[in-house]
């Protein structure tokens, strides 16, 4: 029997990709799931998987409220909130300037908005229980590859970017401030995983050999699981790097 047997998950952005193998393991590990996505299509992968589905933006506070009110409702616990929604678009410096308000409104209301509510919504009830699991997921522009160059800049990306690094300021600071409720707060620093999402940014003409580097989704949900399994004495405040071409398991903490 897992550890994870009978804890309750949320899991944002949880539709396709990333999002759906962490609710798949979690599943299967024993959890009661609820997800969540703007995607129509959340209600049909939610019966599939047997995990309760809902339908909504995660930058809307009323929807966020609604989701972890009605979890806490259902199963009496939430142990486990993963902070996977989220999306890229093309945009820098020279945009044109009313495309970029409305661009800078929508990163920032799916990559951390969404982030920060939940983070709240759930916290009081982490706080209750004196355990919980929080894990933003971030980008490895964040935290490169150990022998990637050390640039954090990648052109053609800056909400995106600005975005997952703010992430940082809500998992610190988090991670500090819960640490004595036994809540863990941690952030996935991602690189290149098989989704719907890098294969449409990437185009139909990807290098194949860098297709062919790129991370699977299952396997980042296994490393997702480790490090819940790690328990109340496990790592907090951590920048957890997975790279495409590396082996996708979890690193030691940063501070070993």
């Amino acid at each position: 029997m897992s550890q994870l047997q009978g804890m309750t998950a949320i899991v944002t952005g949880a539709a396709q990709g990333l999002g759906k193998s962490f609710v798949e393991r979690l599943v299967k590990e024993g959890c009661n799931v609820s997800m969540t996505d703007k995607r129509a299509e959340v209600d049909r992968v939610g019966d599939t998987l047997g995990a309760l589905a809902f339908q909504g933006e995660v930058g809307d506070s009323e929807h966020v409220k609604h989701v972890a009110d009605t979890t806490f409702a259902t199963f009496g616990t939430i142990d486990i909130l993963i902070n996977n929604a989220g999306e890229v678009l093309p945009t820098g410096p020279l945009d044109n300037w009313e495309d970029a308000l409305h661009t800078y409104e929508r990163i920032f209301s799916s990559n951390t908005r969404g982030a920060y509510l939940f983070g709240r919504a759930v916290a009081p009830i982490m706080v209750k229980q004196n355990s919980g699991n929080i894990l933003n997921v971030s980008t490895d522009h964040v935290k490169p590859a150990p022998h990637a160059l050390r640039h954090h800049g990648h052109g053609n990306m800056d909400l995106y970017n600005a975005s997952k690094w703010a992430l940082n300021g809500l998992t610190f600071d988090w991670a500090s401030s819960l640490r004595k409720y036994n809540i863990r707060v941690n952030n996935l620093c991602i690189g290149a995983t098989d989704t719907e999402m890098i294969r449409e940014w990437s185009g139909p003409d990807a290098d194949p050999e860098w297709v062919k580097s790129w991370m699977k989704p299952e396997d980042v949900a296994g490393v997702v699981v480790d490090l819940f399994l790690e328990g109340p004495r496990g790592r907090t405040g951590d920048n957890i790097g997975l790279y495409a071409g590396y082996d996708c398991i979890l690193p030691p903490p940063e501070s070993e």
